[in-house]
């Protein structure tokens, strides 16, 4: 299971996908929650919680983007579809804002930038992927 969230070769179909991603959006809470006292107990609690969310968040990324390789593998399209499905997006402004201003915190969602991801993830998870071998390997 822990190859699903670290190697970058190999497919992975539809179902595997959804059920992996979902176990991520629970280990993910469950880090953070371990994460919490030992930041709390720490000797410098400020450095300690910096290392924590840069761990948890690299993690995270890395595990995401894995999980997104392996399917567009069993759809037959290259890894590097990764950039402009998500990377680029996000990069460009996409998902949630937060604002500061006259003493009030504002959130606002960015529509062009989250419109792609959104797109993408509905193909990654409903696209049907190639049957036998294909570019990438044989199916799992």
């Amino acid at each position: 299971m822990l190859e699903g969230y670290f190697a970058l070769s190999g497919r992975l179909r539809r179902w595997r996908f959804f059920l992996y991603g979902l176990v991520l959006w629970i280990i993910i809470p469950v880090l953070i929650l371990l994460a919490i006292p030992a930041v709390g107990n720490a000797r410098y609690p400020f450095a300690a919680s910096l290392i924590a969310v840069v761990a948890i968040g690299a993690f995270w990324c890395w595990a995401g983007m894995a999980l997104v390789v392996k399917r567009l593998h069993d759809l037959n399209r290259s890894g590097w579809h990764y950039v402009w499905m998500f990377l680029l997006p996000g990069l460009l402004g996409g998902g949630l804002s937060f604002d500061w201003s006259r003493g009030q915190w504002s959130i606002g969602y960015s529509q062009a930038g989250g419109i792609i991801p959104l797109l993408a993830l509905l193909y990654l998870i409903f696209g049907r992927g190639s049957d036998g071998p294909n570019d990438y390997g044989y199916p799992p």
